[in-house]
């Protein structure tokens, strides 16, 4: 083996070993930008080039398109989320067991999408979306000029069953963006150093609708006392002193249901790339892509149940609900208004290098970091006080105020590696498989049901075929598996059972176990003119 062969292998096998040293927690990313080779290289393209996506991947890499190209792009997938509910031993709240979830399942394979504009979430019978780039490179020119259409981050899924457990976190869920402009230029300095800078202009969404629920001491106890206080006659003595009988309130009672719809027109952010080449079979690249600090606004409706609002209204109208008014619910049966949300979109850095020791044969390898600290809490501010958080500031634990209800998420930034291989069939196609270890960015005690992302695996297949010298088709699949165990009393955001841990644990006391599958397909068609 000559020298430049064995420090090839050297420096190939060093990466391979780099690899493999134990990355932190990371939450999905790069899931719904739909360039196949991407997605067939496990993500490692920060070295490589991606076509008109190096807008995101790199946008230094948009140097080495020449002429004036387009592309069209299709991307579908089918996400399946589920998850097991089982009680722990002894579950029972103040003596009462009979929950209808415990030893129950959900399921759903319903995806949705939220209508940029319009607003709301819309159910589809498979996620399908069609998305397009052009780029522009004057001849004789450093600089090349390009535009995409694309989806850093859509999830939506729809549970639309009333006896499916998981509405409790998550009946129908958005949370979307999608950049639809993005002016970028990339400059050659020389043979070997691009550098390329893009700015993303997004539209961004996030929607809600849950059912809530509360299992714990506190509801057992207003069940307990709805049982003995309502006996026929005892509750016309008691009643103008402590009305506890105008509806049942029990902890495993449905006891209302949020909408919640908000979003940002112009969420604007940036992308900086470099990418370098000094010989034909070594190139290096890094990127960082910048966050997007947004305040979300839209609106809510709140829709209580016949027994929440007639337990407290009851309440309200005797002795003790007048003395300690300022502590409960009124009683109102339907609430709406504005709301808003102060969210960051996550900053984030990859690098990355791309080896071709062989003629044949191509290795990328890449490291990623984001910031997913930034989603440490999510604080959604109403217009006024609801009901619901009248109860919530009191019983809540310092997670909700007179008008606003803060949702602890506890994210954490991580880091991520991912491997790609291509072999060069013929001068025509060339066949792709990666792999990229995403562990998540959920610490282990605010895992739920929301955001059923534990640690996670990405594989992908797919190959380009050059149909003439102007024409090119990419396919790109991958296949995506998460699992989790929330042991009962272990997540704050799911299954603890203190007395303040009204917001929000749905499923008190019962073991959790989720799974997310999800299959997507992407396929390009990128042109000359």
């Amino acid at each position: 083996m000559n020298s430049r062969a064995t420090l090839r292998a050297s420096l190939l096998g060093g990466v391979i070993l780099l690899g493999w040293q134990p990355a932190q927690a990371q939450l999905a990313n790069n899931l719904t930008i739909g360039n196949p080779k991407a997605m067939a290289m496990g993500n490692a393209v920060t070295a490589d080039t991606t076509g008109i996506d190096a807008v995101h991947y790199n946008p230094a890499a948009l140097s080495k398109l020449k002429g004036r190209q387009t592309m069209v792009k299709m991307i579908s997938g089918v996400m399946d989320i589920r998850a097991d509910f089982d009680p722990r031993a002894g579950y029972n709240f103040m003596g009462y067991d009979d929950d209808p979830y415990k030893n129950s399942s959900s399921r759903t394979l319903t995806p949705t999408m939220y209508l940029p504009g319009l607003g709301g979430m819309t159910e589809l019978p498979m996620l399908v979306a069609p998305m397009a780039g052009l780029s522009i490179s004057p001849p004789g020119s450093k600089f090349t000029f390009a535009t995409d259409v694309y989806a850093p981050m859509a999830l939506g899924y729809s549970r639309d069953s009333d006896s499916d457990p998981g509405r409790f976190q998550g009946r129908q869920v958005a949370l979307q963006r999608i950049t639809y402009f993005s002016p970028s230029l990339a400059y050659q300095v020389n043979d070997e150093l691009s550098l390329g800078l893009s700015i993303g202009f997004s539209h961004q969404a996030m929607a809600l609708n849950q059912d809530f629920r509360n299992p714990g001491m506190l509801t057992g106890l207003t069940r307990m006392l709805n049982k003995a206080l309502c006996l026929p006659g005892l509750d016309e003595v008691i009643g103008s002193f402590f009305n506890v009988c105008g509806g049942s309130i029990g902890p495993f009672d449905s006891l209302a249901n949020l909408d919640l719809d908000l979003q940002q027109s112009l969420a604007p952010s940036y992308n900086l790339g470099v990418l370098w080449e000094p010989t034909d079979w070594f190139s290096w690249g890094a990127t960082y892509q910048s966050e997007s600090r947004m305040n979300l606004q839209g609106k809510y409706r709140v829709e209580y149940s016949k027994d929440w609002s007639g337990f407290w209204s009851g309440l309200q109208s005797s002795l003790f609900g007048a003395i300690f008014s300022p502590l409960f619910p009124y009683g109102a049966k339907e609430e709406s208004g504005n709301a808003s949300l102060k969210l960051t979109y996550p900053d984030a850095f990859s690098t990355g290098i791309k080896l071709r020791p062989w003629d044949k044969w191509q290795f990328n390898f890449d490291l990623r970091w984001v910031d997913y600290s930034d989603w440490n809490k999510f604080e959604i501010e109403f217009d006024r006080e609801l009901d619901i958080l009248r109860i919530a500031k009191t019983f809540g634990g310092g997670n909700a105020t007179e008008r606003s209800i803060i949702l602890d998420r506890g994210y954490r930034a991580t880091w991520s590696w991912g491997a790609g291989v291509q072999y060069d069939l013929n001068d025509r196609l060339a066949l792709r498989a990666g792999y990229e270890y995403r562990p998540s960015a959920i610490p282990k005690d605010k895992a739920d049901v929301l955001a059923p992302v534990g640690d996670a695996d990405l594989y992908g297949l797919g190959f380009g075929y050059r149909w003439d010298r102007d024409t090119t088709i990419d396919a790109g699949f991958n296949y995506f598996v998460s699992k989790q165990k929330i042991p009962a009393g272990s997540s704050c955001n799911a299954n603890c059972e203190g007395l303040d841990n009204l917001v929000y644990n749905p499923y008190a006391g019962l073991n959790i176990e989720t799974t997310v599958k999800a299959y997507i397909f992407a396929l390009t068609y990128t042109s000359r003119f």
